[in-house]
Parts: C-alpha cells; sequence; structure tokens
C-alpha cells in the first residue's frame, strides 16, 4: 500500500495490487477505482461552493447504501485538502479555481 496523504483525520492511499485508492475519514472507510476517486474529487469540490461564513457541518451522501453522513467544516475541509493534494500529486490535475 502506497500512502498518499495522512493528516488526521483523513488517510488517503493506494492500494498495491488493484488500481484502487483508499480514502479513510471520520470512521468511513472507502475503496474507489481511480475514476470513482476523481468523480469524488468533484463532488467534494461542488460542496465546497456552498459553504459559507454560517456553515458548521456538511453532509454527504455516499452513494453505497445512500449512506448520508454529517462531517465538521473542519474535517470536511481537511478531507477535500487532502483529495485535492492527491489529485495534483499523484494525477497531475491542476485546480483552475485561481484562474480568471
Amino acid at each position: 500500500m502506497l500512502q498518499l496523504y495522512k493528516e488526521k483525520p483523513v488517510t488517503i492511499s493506494m492500494l498495491d495490487s488493484k488500481r484502487m485508492v483508499n480514502v479513510e475519514f471520520c470512521n468511513i472507510n472507502m475503496k474507489l477505482k481511480v475514476c470513482q476517486f476523481k468523480l469524488f474529487h468533484n463532488y467534494l469540490m461542488n460542496k465546497l461552493r456552498n459553504i459559507n461564513s454560517e456553515t458548521k457541518k456538511i453532509d454527504l451522501l455516499l452513494v453505497r447504501d445512500n449512506l448520508s453522513v454529517s462531517i465538521s467544516l473542519n474535517d470536511f475541509i481537511q478531507l477535500t485538502h487532502g483529495v485535492e493534494s492527491v489529485m495534483l500529486e499523484k494525477f497531475g490535475y491542476k485546480s483552475n479555481k485561481y484562474q480568471t
């Protein structure tokens, strides 16, 4: 297993035997194919757009069994940072959020 990101409470790693990304956060463990990981990244970026100064928690709808979880804003920011860091470092993704 290749450790890609580890900052409490988020751990992201790549499984050796498969092209799978393992994402662990807030007692949730997800094993995603690379394409699913990229879709998860897009989902988090869309959620990030809806945050304002009054946001205290974020509701995430995870596809498997329609699992709905609420996580704190701090945990969400940490998760988003981890996923975006892996997208940049491992998959060469360049965010265009600062471009005009």
